[in-house]
């Protein structure tokens, strides 16, 4: 048992359970922790409430609904592995394209865009949609893994087409506002403070830059051709783009107004996109500009590569673009990189493809975080990977069910208690909340249910979402084992109306230092709840 076997620390820790949540009366409800990664209290933070929140979710352990109430309202820290566009629910985009114009071609389930309306009898306007409610649950089906069991295909292929469905809306800039102010909203909700948000920006133009250069063996002198034909001017255009998103963002929420929506609250931050299944100079050229964007813009913290990591040109080019990495992290020390590997098992590619992509995205590519790594186990010398890892304080975003729903691999099958036990940092993440039709809060419930995580894991794993972030600044806290606050803030106590000068100044320096100072004061106030439902 996973109890059994990891629980050194705590098998002889019991909470007190108040008395309006009742008695317990099992021996065996504990709270339970791992010796590698023991979720410490902050000195500042009240141990007798932290327990009574322990005992509850202990004493609630059988009963899933009440644990889903509980996760749903304890503080997550930040998603930090959210693709914008398949964050975005379905009927978002219905009720957009029903707005904008757009039409329904019935016959392929697809949307038609305004200016191709008139181009067939038997399309109709999407703003129609609400009376055929036949075809708006079929759209929001192909849009979606939500009746997967009547797809027809396997979870993989409707995960990755159903972006296709409404690209023509989440690809254009006009309602970028709307889809993160959206995100924002339901992160807001779940009591999320912080996102990473990934989308692409001036993408097509990139790589447009990158065929008109052409491939160079040379990455110094492509880069050099690269910066000397545009790609400079490129930058500065996406980085108004940013910035004309992050005003137009405010003004959706209506931040700063008597009606703002619970999204301004949320610290948004971006990650720029490359498309890993181009052509080597198109990937190198959207790598080259996400790389000199970040450097550039605040509001564009790191980088990742997205795509199937499974599709045929992404396995050829592998190492290629891990090279590719490896050669622009030099130019660009400063830049945050996180990495889709290891989103594979076994069936789905060759075997000789489970073996290294985790490693490279570690050693060669210098990745800060790992996406999925769910092929570990499949890799050369896994142990020594992980310790790796956890030496170097590479984190992992699991994200559950997007594992369950394209890899089938769940339960005993998914490494995360070999990565929990190997210490290696780890956080929850939703990934892509509309397709999978989930949020960050059934991630945490998830966790909780098939590996017996306790109260104090779950913030662990909060903790690590903003420790870990690509946020600007110091850390609040002195270390990752999160046992006690920096110098400037350690007579402080989250949740006060009040700090000191010198932790306010210090707080004022640093992003992820306020985040994680947000936080732990929405920790003391969780637990000095008096019911969690």
């Amino acid at each position: 048992m996973f109890y059994k076997k990891i629980n050194l620390y705590a098998m002889h820790r019991r909470a007190p359970l108040s008395l309006f949540l009742g008695i317990l009366t099992s021996s065996s409800c504990f709270i339970f922790s791992v010796v590698a990664q023991v979720p410490s209290n902050s000195q500042h933070s009240s141990t007798r409430s932290e327990a009574e929140a322990a005992s509850w979710l202990e004493a609630h352990r059988s009963q899933p609904g009440a644990l889903r109430a509980f996760v749903q309202r304890m503080p997550k820290g930040g998603d930090i592995h959210s693709h914008l566009s398949g964050a975005v629910y379905a009927e978002h985009y219905l009720e957009w394209a029903a707005t904008d114009g757009y039409c329904v071609n019935p016959k392929m389930g697809t949307l038609v865009e305004p200016k191709a309306c008139g181009q067939d009898s038997n399309y109709f306007p999407a703003s129609e949609l609400l009376n055929r409610i036949s075809v708006y649950d079929s759209l929001i089906n192909r849009w979606s893994t939500r009746n997967l069991q009547f797809a027809g295909k396997s979870g993989h292929d409707q995960f990755f087409e159903a972006f296709s469905g409404f690209g023509s809306i989440s690809d254009s800039m006009s309602r970028r506002d709307d889809m993160v102010a959206s995100v924002a909203n339901r992160a807001a909700s779940q009591h999320i403070t912080y996102l990473e948000l990934m989308l692409t920006v001036q993408g097509s133009e990139v790589r447009q830059l990158g065929r008109e250069v052409g491939w160079n063996k040379d990455l110094q002198e492509m880069h050099r051709q690269l910066l000397k034909r545009g790609l400079t001017k490129l930058v500065t255009l996406g980085s108004q783009q940013f910035a004309q998103l992050e005003g137009e963002v405010s003004k959706t929420l209506g931040c700063g107004t008597p009606s703002a929506q619970a999204g301004c609250a949320v610290t948004v931050r971006y990650v720029q996109q490359t498309t890993r299944t181009k052509s080597p100079v198109e990937v190198f050229a959207q790598l080259a500009y996400a790389f000199a964007l970040a450097s550039s813009d605040s509001r564009v913290v790191g980088i990742n590569l997205v795509a199937p990591e499974d599709n045929p040109i992404a396995l050829r080019d592998y190492t290629l673009q891990m090279q590719m990495l490896q050669f622009l992290k030099r130019q660009y020390p400063n830049v945050k990189v996180t990495l889709h590997a290891g989103e594979l098992t076994l069936g789905l590619v060759p075997t000789e493809d489970l073996r290294f992509h985790i490693r490279q995205a570690v050693e060669m590519a210098q990745a800060s975080r790992i996406g999925h790594g769910v092929d570990i186990l499949f890799e050369e010398r896994p142990f020594e990977l992980m310790e790796q890892m956890r030496r170097l304080g590479v984190l992992v975003e699991i994200c559950l069910t997007s594992n369950e729903v394209i890899l089938n691999v769940q339960g005993d099958q998914h490494p995360f208690r070999e990565y929990w036990k190997a210490g290696v940092p780890m956080t929850l993440a939703s990934d892509d909340e509309g397709i999978s039709r989930i949020d960050l809060s059934h991630e945490y419930l998830l966790a909780t249910t098939r590996y017996g995580l306790g109260y104090k894991d779950l913030k662990r794993l909060a903790r690590n979402s903003l420790e870990y972030s690509f946020a600007p600044g110091n850390s609040l806290w002195k270390s990752p084992e999160f046992k006690a606050m920096v110098a400037a803030c350690a007579s402080d106590t989250p949740g006060k109306t009040s700090i000191s000068q010198g932790c306010s100044a210090f707080l004022q320096k640093s992003d992820r230092a306020r985040i994680q100072w947000q936080l732990e004061s929405e920790f003391a106030r969780f637990e000095s709840l008096q019911n969690w439902l």
